[in-house]
């Protein structure tokens, strides 16, 4: 079960072994296909580049193997998760501070909504993409934002 994977777009992945010694494919719209065969043992595995790196039965252990994979392949990330800063958008930790406002251009939106695997058009407009961000109000102060679902 996939619990983690790059903001960035890298190909570094955290997963739970759910199923041991299963291999498990996956094709893509374009014909592509993924085979990626879960260890025999271990709670948590590591994936980068398509390849299990690292197998642990400590999420501190694997959560931190993760952490240092996002440093070495793009100098940093958002660390440990931290429920009470980041939430997960399709697997994807996200701060408050990640999220496009009007500041940024429609490439940079649309990156944003490619890499957390959210679907749009592409004849949509900036003001278009920025309408499935929501904030959240405390009174008149906006507190944090999220996707519409």
């Amino acid at each position: 079960m996939l619990i983690r994977k790059s903001s960035q777009g890298h190909y570094l992945r955290l997963y739970r072994n759910s199923t041991p010694g299963a291999t498990r494919t996956k094709t893509y719209p374009d014909g592509t296909t993924e085979t990626l065969t879960y260890p025999s043992r271990y709670k948590y595995f590591l994936v980068v580049g398509g390849e299990v790196v690292q197998r642990s039965d400590s999420w501190a252990t694997i959560e931190q193997a993760y952490v240092d994979e996002c440093d070495d392949s793009h100098g940093g990330g958002h660390g440990r998760l931290d429920p009470g800063h980041h939430h997960l958008i399709n697997c994807v930790a996200t701060s408050q501070s990640d999220y496009p406002t009007m500041d940024d251009t429609k490439t940079e939106i649309q990156d944003f909504y490619d890499k957390r695997g959210i679907s749009y058009s592409s004849s949509e407009t900036k003001s278009e993409l920025l309408s499935r961000i929501v904030p959240m109000m405390a009174g008149d102060k906006e507190v944090s934002k999220h996707i519409k679902v």
